[in-house]
């Protein structure tokens, strides 16, 4: 990084940070990565004393400027319950890096609402492996869109789904799944729960 990108990215972290903590208070620990030369941290969120959903958030995947020219406009979140599904903290967070090179590759259109068929990536103690990107629902309004300057940086929630769930988005749409998601009495952030279209439920 030149001075002026560096002074750049100093202010981007400034501002998100800023809005993480905010909502969710200090990170217990930052993981750097690189991709085309361009520097992305993940931030580590514990759940509080009385909460049960630890946070796992980028910074720095917006203002990519991607080989298609796109500039990325937006940072990810995953929420996981306080066992991360029974993964470790290295392993949520290599694979949270990961769904960052997805999302920066030009020929996929990341956006809101994409369902993503299954990983092999995804720890392998989840159960849903699949991904839904939608909005950061449950979390503070704030953080739906944070301004960083004059670009707006949008917060978007990945989240663990199964197989059937992820065609059943791709069938029907995403209400369809949230219709089966609100019959039910799991959270979508458990990443061992049954699939919403289990009848065992």
């Amino acid at each position: 990084m030149n001075k002026e990108e560096k002074l750049s990215f100093d202010v981007r972290r400034t501002v998100l940070l800023g809005a993480y903590m905010k909502a969710w208070g200090m990170p217990m620990s930052r993981v750097l990565a690189e991709k085309d030369d361009h520097i992305v941290e993940a931030y580590f969120f514990p759940a509080s004393a009385d909460g049960k959903i630890n946070r796992y958030v980028t910074m720095g995947v917006s203002g990519h400027c991607m080989p298609n020219g796109k500039v990325a406009d937006w940072e990810l979140l995953l929420a996981l319950p306080t066992d991360n599904g029974g993964a470790s903290e290295a392993e949520v967070i290599s694979f949270l890096f990961d769904v960052m090179a997805y999302s920066l590759s030009p020929e996929v259109p990341f956006k809101l609402g994409l369902a993503i068929p299954e990983s092999k990536l995804a720890p392998r103690s989840w159960a849903a492996r699949a991904l839904l990107i939608d909005e950061p629902r449950a979390e503070p309004e704030h953080l739906t869109e944070i301004q960083v300057g004059e670009e707006s940086v949008k917060l978007l929630w990945i989240v663990p789904i199964h197989r059937d769930e992820c065609e059943l988005i791709y069938r029907d749409g995403l209400e369809a799944f949230d219709d089966a998601e609100a019959a039910s009495q799991w959270s979508p952030a458990d990443p061992c729960r049954p699939s919403f279209l289990s009848k065992n439920i």
